[in-house]
């Protein structure tokens, strides 16, 4: 197992793993990427730019967030920020895979339950997040686990706030090495032995969070499931004149 004592900027080898640079994960629905593209960037649930689009999330927990009970250290609240995971496989994909969560238009119309085919992955490194200006938060667990996180916002912390052992530990799954992304241990569920693992999911979702929006050019890739989508996503990137790569990773899904 590794230590979690340290982030690992630019590939270094530990055993016989090679762990690449830490990166954040943000999941939506595909449809929503024409959207983002065209407007260059993603925007909090609170700004007033936010775009109306596909929702696959709770929409209970999507308003808590929203509340003084979920404020941040600078005093304002999650939904005034664009929040990112530190891996693919988390709790939260874990449930829309097993059919538990509704996709839901703009209009709030219920669309039958949301799938992990449709769902795509912005993947950004932090550190061009921290460079941005923007406020930057991050936590040691999932903002919204019933159990009140630790934010920091001190990007050297980063190595030890989070419980990196947990993402790091063995089977890895998850490579993305087009951009530098080592994976992640395919496990996320607790269990009761070792005791690091009794709070595994909850760790295993701690949040990264920006201000206001996430820029478009600030994606290092964009993850899809299957190649279902692929060209019309391609087709959305080459409309708005970008460049980011469209990967197809089964192995960032469950």
């Amino acid at each position: 197992m590794l230590s979690g004592d340290a982030i690992y900027l630019g590939n270094l080898s530990f055993g016989h793993h090679l762990v690449a640079e830490r990166f954040l994960f943000r999941m939506t629905y595909y449809r929503n990427l024409q959207r983002y593209l065209s407007d260059g960037a993603v925007y909090a649930k609170n700004s007033p730019h936010v775009q109306p689009g596909y929702r696959i999330s709770f929409d209970e927990i999507v308003a808590r967030r929203g509340t003084t009970a979920f404020g941040t250290p600078c005093g304002s609240t999650v939904n005034d920020f664009v929040p990112f995971y530190f891996s693919p496989i988390t709790k939260m994909a874990f449930t829309i895979h097993a059919g538990n969560v509704d996709l839901k238009a703009s209009t709030g119309e219920n669309l039958g339950r949301a799938s992990m085919e449709d769902v795509a992955y912005l993947v950004v490194r932090p550190d061009r997040l921290f460079a941005s200006g923007r406020t930057c938060w991050f936590t040691d667990i999932a903002c919204n686990s019933g159990i009140p996180p630790t934010y920091e916002n001190n990007s050297g912390r980063l190595a030890t706030l989070v419980s990196w052992s947990l993402f790091d530990d063995t089977p890895y799954t998850a490579q993305i090495p087009e951009v530098g992304y080592g994976g992640v241990c395919k496990w996320q569920h607790d269990r009761d032995e070792p005791i690091a693992h009794q709070q595994r999911s909850k760790k295993r979702m701690a949040e990264f969070l920006v201000k206001d929006h996430l820029r478009m050019d600030e994606v290092s890739c964009i993850v899809l499931k299957t190649y279902k989508h692929e060209g019309e996503v391609r087709s959305w990137v080459a409309a708005a004149g970008m460049h980011i790569p469209v990967l197809v990773k089964p192995a960032c899904y469950f």
